[in-house]
């Protein structure tokens, strides 16, 4: 039971609670640096702490263990290099890490399956996740298929409306919770090897770089697909 609380207060938190920015670079042999910065809101930070009662006393809160152990994930994949986490304040984590590819990374950690979220070429990159490809992510961010988590998910909520979803995570999640999530955002800020050619569903933000942006609660129902992609000069 108590492995249970701790895997759905860590889960949802990081699901429900966070501003997500990526700031990733490729470089012209492909390889690149990823650093992600997450900032998780006060009363998610309140939720975990009242979680923390029913767990065994511990020196890292609940959301350090989290991040840890998330970033302990990518510790010994090959093709990953570097991983650091860093706790900047009470609320906020940065995640380091180096790797050979973006397409490699998810082809890696998803355990060397085939997948089609990330392709990559040279001078070319998409990202591409819908409903139908949902089971590949799955195999990338294993977290994702937890059986205490996956009911809040994109395929356990297919036609699921936007207001039909947030007055759900209320019962959950408590009556802030619609608000916090309706203000979390995924962003990916791309700096590429060359000047941009072609972006299509990302913004051009400079000559080499592209931001792609979209909230959370787009991702946790997939209505829509999740997709861009980009290409630049070799």
């Amino acid at each position: 039971m108590r492995k249970i609380i701790f895997v759905l207060a860590c889960s949802l938190s990081l699901l429900f609670s966070c501003t997500v920015t990526e700031n990733a670079s490729i470089s012209k042999s492909t390889s690149g640096t990823s650093m992600t910065d997450i900032h998780v809101e006060d009363y998610f930070i309140d939720v975990l702490t009242d979680f923390a009662e029913f767990l065994p006393e511990s020196d890292e809160s609940i959301m350090d263990n989290a991040i840890n152990s998330f970033a302990g994930q990518l510790f010994g994949v090959e093709g990953i290099e570097g991983v650091q986490a860093v706790k900047t304040s009470n609320n906020d984590y940065t995640l380091y890490f180096d790797f050979n590819s973006f397409e490699d990374l998810a082809t890696k950690l998803s355990g060397k399956n085939s997948q089609s979220i990330i392709k990559q070429s040279n001078g070319k990159l998409s990202f591409y996740v819908d409903i139908d490809n949902y089971t590949e992510l799955e195999a990338v961010v294993p977290f994702l298929a937890d059986p205490n988590i996956e009911v809040f998910l994109a395929k356990y909520n297919v036609g699921y409306s936007e207001e039909d979803y947030l007055d759900m995570i209320v019962f959950s999640l408590g009556e802030e919770a619609p608000e916090s999530l309706q203000n979390s955002y995924i962003t990916i800020n791309l700096t590429l090897p060359g000047d941009v050619i072609s972006v299509n569903g990302a913004q051009k933000i400079s000559r080499n770089t592209i931001k792609y942006s979209f909230r959370l609660i787009d991702f946790l129902l997939l209505n829509n697909p999740l997709k861009f992609d980009v290409s630049w000069k070799v």
